[in-house]
């Protein structure tokens, strides 16, 4: 894998190709699994394993069409590096998603391989005092595809700086979760306003694959007036 500092390799097929790319956030054992700290805080993500298998179709998608992977995840070297959240979510304080943990490894059964980038963020943003941005410029890409969780921290934060960066973005609805149905819900509906077109798993991985990009009048249909997506 591509560590966050080191260069992205332009030479390949997936340079290339690449205005788009599939951006994966946090799918890690902290954040997903039962033994994870999050589960025993009491957030779970339900049925992981069909997440797991979603976002590995997205993938295989992404690298039929030769397109860049885009790992993110969240880890801390130490307490202190928490900060406010610490404060906002206490059972953090002092464990999980260290830095050399079983917690802040990708969750099992993930198609991570060597070639794919990661990039690791304090904070919520995966644009936050991170190699992101400078590494979607490298491969030259306009357009991200989104995956992962949690959909109304993580991947939210996240859409919203990449919008802010004018980079168009694409949540794919079903290889997103959250701990809290109506949350994930209302994320997807506010998501899909301005800030990303949000689609079925299906059509994210056409565009990977090298299809055509979402209809945003077919998108504003199904929305409605208000802009909002189906959460569904």
């Amino acid at each position: 894998m591509s560590t966050p500092t080191s260069p992205a390799t332009c030479g390949s097929a997936a340079a290339a190709s690449a205005t788009v790319a599939l951006v994966v956030i946090d799918v890690q054992n902290d954040y997903c699994h039962p033994d994870g700290v999050f589960a025993a805080a009491g957030l779970r993500v339900a049925g992981l394993d069909g997440l797991v298998e979603r976002i590995n179709a997205l993938v295989a998608a992404a690298r039929s069409g030769g397109r860049p992977v885009v790992w993110v995840r969240m880890e801390w070297p130490d307490d202190d590096s928490v900060g406010l959240l610490a404060e906002r979510s206490p059972f953090l304080r002092e464990r999980g998603l260290r830095r050399g943990t079983w917690g802040a490894e990708p969750v099992a059964g993930l198609d991570v391989r060597p070639g794919d980038h990661v990039v690791v963020k304090p904070r919520f943003s995966a644009f936050h005092r991170t190699s992101l941005d400078d590494l979607l410029a490298r491969l030259a890409v306009d357009t991200l595809v989104m995956a992962g969780v949690r959909t109304d921290f993580c991947v939210e934060s996240t859409v919203r700086d990449a919008f802010f960066r004018d980079l168009r973005v694409v949540v794919a609805r079903d290889a997103v979760a959250g701990y809290v149905e109506e949350l994930h819900a209302a994320s997807l509906r506010l998501m899909g306003t301005v800030f990303a077109e949000v689609v079925g798993g299906g059509q994210a991985a056409g565009l990977l694959a090298g299809g055509p990009g979402p209809d945003p009048s077919h998108e504003r249909s199904r929305t409605g007036a208000a802009g909002r997506s189906d959460a569904r």
